[in-house]
């Protein structure tokens, strides 16, 4: 009886030190799990919040001071670029083309990553969209050539039963879906970051360690402040377009007043939350910037004719010209090349500012003050047809477009000799077809213009559309600070918070890359330091 009690012991010692003191569960015990913090919920956002959880062992904690996430990645409709084989694409065609856009200042190290990441960019998106597997719901395979590229490479998604698909909204939902799915990790929004809070490290170098933030209840507006820690924090708040006056509500003046003065009261495509916290944040803890003068404002954004001068417009997509599109002036006449490089697309309007009101029954004379930029967006059927009538039928039901049957119409609208705006179509499709630079210099004509057609006429502006300049990063997207070399520990970024990768010009669909690419490598990196800690 004694020998059974004794081995009945032993069994039960034996089975409660393998339960406590196995490898695996030693390895448990002594495993803590990792926290990343994201600030800014647009795509870059979401990107690096859902690669860093990839890691393994992360909790990833997503921070947005708007009650929704999305950001101005939301907006995006022309689309994300990727190297098109099927367009006899290359790799060098696509650095190519960054390059030139970026006008001798893009770091060409962040260039070469961009591109090289271009298709695997893609790839993921459409295996994160796997809800099911092998049944993706992201489909980006309409394709079109925008300006100041080669080839067509800018992907984005065919309508659906007849409805529009937003690329942009379209991959931020994807993503928001992927990352809300996990079970262990965290959206905090109604929240903003007040400062990111640091600890020294070697060299006189902050080592950034978590956030403080201030929460809104959003029933009763009360305000807490919070302190998180995290073993590491990326910054993906955006950009600073979308505060386009002088001061911030606080007082403090906006960074677009301080860098590019003479960009102040333009209209922009931005949404208020644009306001460059993120920068801010970056400077705080030692970072440096760059580039931050370089502010693109793109040639098209949509004037509402009930609301000309209203200060935020919607974008009138890069996609519409490549579509086939052109701009006219007050005179009814083209005056540049439409999918040449938006800065100079943009000159080229400003430039034609003194033909607004020569026409005094045009729809500009009606509409817009004097002196007043703008241009005719034309398009035919045809072009309308490619680019995707349900899109295009959204922007009409905003009121933008007009439509006039045939070019006596569409000679009564502009209020131009019908004779003579006839003869400047048929001259322009003497191009279509051929690879001939007209007087223009442009040599890639979609389409015709003449013919049976209803052509469909919107007014358009140049807008501040988004600012190349931001913290300094390198191809880890680590931020680094004023000598480009010293990474700040813990501190990684991706989107428009970062400078370097377009230069003075941003091309259609990079934005979007970028925020796939380097927000994937900010959350592996954020994630995998993190590990180390």
């Amino acid at each position: 009886m004694k020998f059974l009690s004794r081995l009945v012991l032993i069994f039960v010692a034996y089975y409660l030190y393998n339960r406590l003191f196995s490898s695996s569960s030693i390895n448990t015990m002594s495993e803590k799990q990792n926290t990343v913090i994201v600030i800014g919920g647009g795509l870059a956002g979401l990107t690096a919040a859902v690669e860093a959880h990839n890691q393994g062992n992360t909790k990833v904690i997503l921070i947005e001071k708007e009650k929704n996430i999305g950001g101005n990645s939301m907006k995006a409709t022309s689309g994300i670029n990727a190297i098109e084989p099927l367009n006899k694409d290359s790799r060098e065609a696509f650095i190519e083309d960054t390059l030139k856009s970026g006008a001798g200042i893009s770091h060409e190290d962040l260039v070469v990553k961009l591109v090289d990441e271009s298709r695997p960019a893609l790839d993921w998106l459409i295996k994160e969209s796997e809800f099911e597997a092998g049944k993706p719901t992201l489909d980006l395979t309409v394709v079109s050539r925008c300006g100041g590229h080669s080839v067509g490479r800018t992907h984005r998604c065919p309508a659906q039963n007849g409805r529009p698909v937003p690329v942009g909204w379209k991959l931020v939902d994807t993503l928001k879906k992927r990352f809300t799915s996990y079970p262990d990790v965290e959206v905090i929004t109604n929240a903003r970051v007040l400062n990111l809070l640091s600890e020294p490290a070697k060299n006189n170098v902050k080592s950034v360690v978590g956030v403080q933030i201030l929460k809104k209840d959003p029933e009763t507006e009360e305000e807490t402040k919070e302190e998180i820690r995290a073993n590491a924090v990326i910054l993906t708040s955006g950009g600073f377009a979308g505060q386009t006056g002088k001061q911030l509500a606080d007082g403090r003046h906006t960074l677009l007043s301080e860098y590019a003065p003479q960009l102040v009261d333009t209209a922009t495509t931005n949404g208020p939350w644009a306001a460059g916290d993120g920068v801010r944040l970056g400077l705080a803890v030692g970072a440096g910037i760059r580039d931050m003068d370089q502010v693109q404002v793109h040639p098209t954004g949509f004037v509402d004719p009930s609301n000309p001068t209203a200060p935020t417009k919607f974008l009138a997509p890069e996609a519409l010209r490549a579509y086939g599109g052109v701009l006219l002036n007050g005179d009814g006449k083209r005056f540049i090349d439409e999918l040449t490089l938006r800065d100079r697309v943009t000159a080229a309007i400003y430039s034609q500012t003194g033909t607004t009101h020569n026409h005094a029954d045009s729809l500009m004379s009606k509409v817009l003050p004097k002196d007043y930029p703008a241009t005719y967006m034309v398009l035919t059927d045809d072009a309308v047809e490619d680019f995707g009538k349900s899109t295009l039928g959204f922007y009409a039901s905003k009121g933008f477009f007009t439509q006039a049957e045939g070019i006596d119409n569409l000679a009564k609208v502009i209020d131009v000799d019908a004779k003579q705006l006839e003869q400047s179509f048929k001259e322009y499709d003497q191009y279509v077809g051929s690879e001939k630079p007209d007087s223009t210099g442009k040599t890639f004509f979609p389409g015709p213009l003449s013919g049976p057609t209803t052509y469909w006429v919107a007014l358009t502006t140049p807008v501040v559309h988004y600012t190349m300049g931001g913290l300094n990063m390198n191809t880890d997207a680590a931020i680094l600070g004023d000598d480009e070399t010293t990474v700040i520990p813990g501190l990684y970024g991706a989107g428009e918070v970062t400078g370097g990768v377009h230069g003075h010009n941003r091309l259609a669909g990079n934005s979007l890359l970028e925020c796939v690419v380097f927000g994937r490598t900010a959350g592996r990196n954020a994630a995998l330091y993190a590990q180390q800690k």
